[in-house]
């Protein structure tokens, strides 16, 4: 069909049932390449690879960490490496604070929703500004075994927190005693 579209040399008037499957044919065409073109360009050099994202289900752990009188309530919290979480933060405060993962989440697929503002560099996710009163969910599947801070970078906040990746244990929740506000979702 598309062969002898394009080897019409009649002229096509505005009426005629085949201008109109030429001009949406054409109009079809440049679409999909604008469209590959803005995904290629938005992404510049990073691979857009699907099969690799984490799979976040109704297996994910919930962590809540709450952000109150400049500091992370609780820290440290555990975590078993594989797995996929979800680290929800509250920002309690009457200020704006940062979530700074560090070198912790390098490299690490993450899905961010809330009302924070990520900011990501060619490593990954840099930092989530959170508003006063504002929650952010973090998604990911940590990969490295390792104690890792995050921090607050904002000027004149001194706040750290820990996570602790570890192996998996037989017993989830005896990896996650850490915190009582580490939960499975159901």
């Amino acid at each position: 069909m598309v062969r002898e579209l394009v080897q019409v040399e009649a002229p096509l008037t505005s009426g005629s049932s085949m201008g109109t499957t030429m001009l949406c044919v054409r109009f079809l065409a440049s679409t999909l390449a604008a469209l590959s073109l803005a995904v290629l360009w938005l992404h510049g050099d990073q691979s857009l690879v699907l099969a690799s994202e984490p799979a976040f289900d109704t297996q994910a752990i919930r962590m809540d960490i709450i952000i109150k009188a400049r500091r992370f309530h609780p820290s440290p919290v555990s975590v078993p490496v594989g797995r996929p979480i979800i680290v929800v933060f509250h920002n309690e405060d009457v200020e704006l604070h940062a979530f700074v993962p560090q070198q912790f989440l390098e490299h690490v697929p993450v899905h961010i929703d809330g009302n924070g503002a990520p900011q990501f560099g060619n490593k990954g996710l840099v930092r989530v500004l959170i508003p006063s009163g504002g929650r952010e969910e973090i998604h990911f599947v940590p990969a490295t075994v390792g104690e890792f801070e995050y921090r607050c970078d904002l000027p004149g906040h001194q706040m750290v927190g820990t996570i602790v990746v570890e192996e998996a244990a037989a017993d989830q929740h005896t990896t996650l005693g850490h915190s009582d506000r580490v939960q499975e979702t159901p």
